[in-house]
């Protein structure tokens, strides 16, 4: 049997989001409120920041790094299908769900029954999985979680567990509590759900020696009396991001300048954004001194010039570009020219503000009352990280035609500078109001399209550079 991706068709891929549709809204209510994977509003920088309060807040400091062997390719349709009629009395439903689920696939042109296991690359398959897993979640929290203040003073092993999908693990305060919650972890999933830990990959850590979990590894640092839990990218993860890059960069042998640091833009904003929220920085700093000098030798392989010439002919500085993210950076890269003189820049790891994720809400979206709150919140975030919000609300006032104004002045004229004619590209342009005629501010002209003008970020440059000397 071969478990591969399989690649639904439109119809069946309509049918699963159908289902999906109906199951969230039931079975989100149900969940573990600590489990983070593939649910509204959760994410795994919130898994994250669990582990890391768990551990440096409450000292739970033993953990169980919990490994499903092959948890998709191996669900039990049975015992799943049983779990929903719990709750879904409806057989049409249960019988669509089956139906999915037996659906079989092609492999190399025969065609193969599905006895086990979810459809992978399905939009249905990750609910099932967190509906099936949260027999687990409920059978750690009812034993040693949601206690009653008696049962906890009699509970001999307190633990919590912090899953995304099927990448579990399970905090404790002693090694002893640790392996015995790994045995009754173990016979839980083989007796109940059919499932098996790998024995290689399920091991039993002290936060001091660190643990990787979602690409991160988390390790408890103590220094001078002052404990801190840090969040790293892992080991693997920077390895395989290096062998990515070492691949992507051959690019700039053979393709055009501007296509190659796009591509490798693509990958290093990736893989920025998402480990930027945690303690990337030393990571970052390492990676573009690595980034610098592999992009170096591929452009001295491509050009054949001595060093010197190679670094004065592809380095500009971050401000020559039209990179809104590192526009006030007056740092050195690599970059191309294109036809029309705009600079196109390689991205820079240290230039990523290192953040950390907003505490995970337990507001159910499917509740009137607490969809209503983390709408408005949504809302707000939002708006605050549109860049230019705040300069257009200061000089125009936020019209919600702006976006749409924007691009009809672009279209307007050709898409070209009103002032040297360049091409505009989406993160080269800058619109703003006609000249002012004399006598009369900017708040007195209306906002329309008439009124306004499209010119590269250059010249615009220029233009308010002279207006503050005059």
């Amino acid at each position: 049997m071969h478990f591969a991706l399989t690649v639904p068709t439109i119809v069946d891929r309509v049918a699963q989001d159908v289902v999906r549709s109906i199951l969230e809204p039931i079975y989100e209510g149900k969940q573990h409120p600590h489990s983070y994977g593939f649910r509204p509003f959760r994410g795994t920088h919130h898994a994250i920041e669990r582990v890391r309060f768990l551990i440096g807040r409450h000292r739970y400091e033993w953990v169980v790094e919990l490994d499903i062997k092959g948890f998709f390719d191996n669900v039990d349709h049975e015992i799943l299908l049983s779990i929903l009629r719990r709750t879904i009395f409806d057989r049409r439903l249960i019988r669509v769900i089956r139906s999915m689920l037996k659906a079989g696939l092609v492999y190399r042109g025969e065609f193969e029954e599905t006895e086990l296991g979810t459809p992978q690359g399905g939009v249905v398959s990750p609910i099932l999985g967190n509906i099936y897993l949260n027999e687990l979640d409920r059978f750690i929290g009812s034993k040693y979680e949601f206690l009653s203040p008696y049962q906890r003073s009699k509970s001999p092993i307190p633990c919590y567990i912090v899953r995304y999908a099927d990448d579990a693990v399970i905090l404790c305060r002693s090694k002893e509590h640790a392996e015995l919650l790994k045995a009754q972890v173990a016979q839980f999933l083989q007796e109940k759900l059919k499932l098996q830990l790998s024995a290689e990959k399920t091991l039993v850590t002290h936060a001091d020696e660190g643990f990787d979990f979602l690409g991160f590894n988390i390790r408890r640092w103590t220094r001078q009396g002052k404990t801190r839990v840090l969040a790293k990218p892992s080991r693997r993860a920077i390895q395989r991001f290096r062998n990515t890059l070492a691949k992507d960069s051959k690019a700039l042998q053979i393709a055009p300048g501007t296509a190659a640091i796009a591509l490798l833009n693509k990958k290093i904003r990736g893989f920025a954004e998402y480990f930027r929220r945690g303690n990337a920085k030393d990571t970052f700093l390492t990676l573009d001194y690595y980034l610098w000098w592999l992009v170096f030798h591929r452009l001295k392989q491509r050009t054949r010039e001595p060093p010197g010439v190679v670094a004065r002919r592809f380095q500009y500085r971050y401000n020559e570009a039209a990179l809104p993210h590192h526009r006030k950076s007056t740092a050195k890269n690599f970059g191309f020219r294109d036809d029309d003189g705009n600079v196109h820049m390689l991205d820079k790891f240290g230039l990523y503000k290192i953040e950390y994720p907003d505490k995970c809400s337990q507001k159910n979206p499917y509740v009137v009352e607490d969809r209503e709150w983390l709408d408005g919140n949504r809302k707000l975030r939002e708006t605050m990280k549109v860049q230019q919000a705040k300069f257009i609300q200061r000089l125009y006032g936020l019209s919600k035609n702006w976006g749409h104004y924007r691009r009809h002045v672009v279209q307007r004229q050709n898409s070209r500078c009103s002032i040297c004619g360049c091409k505009l590209i989406r993160r080269n342009v800058h619109v703003d109001y006609l000249p002012r005629p004399v006598g009369k501010r900017s708040s007195q002209r209306e906002l329309i399209p008439d009124n306004l003008v499209a010119s590269c970020i250059s010249c615009y440059r220029q233009m308010r550079q002279q207006r503050i000397r005059n």
